[in-house]
């Protein structure tokens, strides 16, 4: 009886093990597929068949899923709007790449609005990719009568939004907006490089309450020659919640030559951001420069309680990786960042706490400089083993503990002998030729 009992317990603890093993991302912006079934079951494999599910789902206003069949979904009407709480909508294979949900076209006058109109609590949107849109592959509305939570968004790849690829809405009048989502393991991308103009970003929340977001990869979220202004963050919260802290954990996430990288608050008090407890950790934000309006790496405008740490931030031709701003800004603490220069204060705002902060770089500190693969080297000496030991969290960008050495090493990353070293791999751009073909054949 003892040996067996004690086989049991040395099974539940390797699988409490792989268990952990398997919630670390593969690599930057993608994840293990989200196994996550309730309520009623519907299988679809044309388009035809996805919105007869949706709308059988939305009369029912029970939980529901919906599993799609590997192939090319193009949508003929402006969104689907997703009005069952818990429902949950996702690649039936797992293969993200394999299961495409779309517009027909792309751009500024994209016949689609948006992928996914987010009306109910509790959605879950899994594995798949989606795009190709007017406006905003996915906007979950926190705006009076919807109120939004509890949106869980993992492992997609979100393509070629003409503007903000995740929105979460709300109006001037709203207490708050979309509370108590979380955003994992996602691949946020314009294919050809470039956005097609300035007002475009990858998260856009206003008054949101408590996200997290986490593990994500973002790249080439920036503004062509040719065109005005400067394209909105990779990420992005802003618009202060009047009523609640806004307690938001920005993680983990790579962002790779977008205009301006993480953002909390922008321009005046009534934009800005009530942190509680948020905190802009373990992130890297890389950006080479080649754009036109190459902007912030992680910037605070009228920001209070937040905590900046172990962010490796190295910008281009910009002359702040990080800054913060205004008056109204307050409580902020920035603390074992890796940046390339000093961080900024602006426009009058009151000093911050700053700790171990190493202000400069060599490329030969990281293993692929050039790449925007910012995990270091045995070269950073600067940086090994010099960081603050800190009590809110206890890894690195990969998800591995810290320390690996005497010390906490400054920056996103925490060297190791057996640390991953491969970038982020470029993604093929999705062939229209194909989809065409699929739409006429569906047709």
């Amino acid at each position: 009886m003892m040996n067996h009992l004690r086989l049991k317990i040395i099974l539940c603890g390797l699988w409490v093990a792989w268990g952990a093993r398997l919630s670390l991302p593969a690599e930057p912006g993608l994840g293990q597929p989200l196994l996550l079934s309730r309520g009623e079951i519907h299988r679809v494999s044309n388009m035809h068949g996805l919105q007869a599910a949706l709308e059988t789902a939305n009369r029912s206003q029970s939980a529901t899923t919906l599993l799609l069949a590997d192939g090319t979904y193009i949508l003929d009407v402006l969104a689907l709007d997703i009005q069952c709480p818990g429902l949950i909508i996702r690649g039936a294979s797992g293969n993200r790449d394999a299961v495409i949900l779309r517009g027909p076209d792309e751009g500024t006058n994209a016949a689609a609005a948006n992928v996914f109109l987010v009306s109910a609590n509790e959605v879950v949107i899994a594995d798949l990719t989606l795009g190709y849109c007017r406006h905003h592959g996915i906007q979950v509305r926190g705006e009076h009568p919807f109120h939004v939570s509890g949106l869980r968004v993992h492992n997609c790849r979100i393509l070629n939004c003409n503007q903000q690829f995740i929105k979460g809405s709300s109006s001037e009048s709203d207490p708050l907006g979309a509370a108590d989502g979380i955003i994992e393991q996602c691949l946020f991308e314009f294919t050809s490089g470039w956005a097609w103009q300035f007002y475009t970003g990858g998260i856009d929340i206003h008054k949101g309450v408590n996200w997290v977001v986490r593990d994500n990869l973002f790249r080439n979220i920036r503004t062509p020659g040719g065109q005005p202004g400067i394209a909105e963050h990779a990420i992005h919260f802003w618009k202060r919640c009047p009523t609640r802290e806004q307690n938001i954990v920005i993680e983990r996430n790579w962002i790779i030559n977008c205009d301006r990288g993480i953002g909390l608050g922008l321009g005046s008090a009534g934009g800005g951001h009530q942190g509680g407890a948020s905190a802009i950790r373990n992130n890297m934000v890389f950006n080479d420069g080649a754009g036109p309006h190459t902007d912030v790496g992680i910037g605070l405008e009228h920001a209070s309680h937040v905590r900046v740490d172990n962010n490796t931030v190295i910008i281009e031709k910009y002359w702040a990786p990080m800054e913060y701003r205004f008056a109204g800004s307050s409580n902020l603490v920035f603390r074992n960042n890796l940046v390339n220069r000093p961080i900024q204060l602006r426009d009058g705002a009151p000093l911050a706490a700053q700790a171990n902060n190493l202000e400069r770089f060599e490329p030969a500190w990281f293993q692929d400089f050039q790449g925007g693969n910012l995990r270091l080297s045995t070269a950073a000496k600067p940086a090994l083993d010099q960081g603050t030991t800190l009590d809110d969290f206890h890894e690195d960008v990969d998800g591995r503990p810290r320390p690996q050495g005497t010390g906490w090493d400054i920056g996103a990353s925490e060297w190791h002998s057996g640390m991953p070293s491969k970038t982020p791999p470029p993604r093929p751009k999705a062939s229209l030729g194909r989809v065409r073909e699929n739409f006429l054949a569906e047709k």
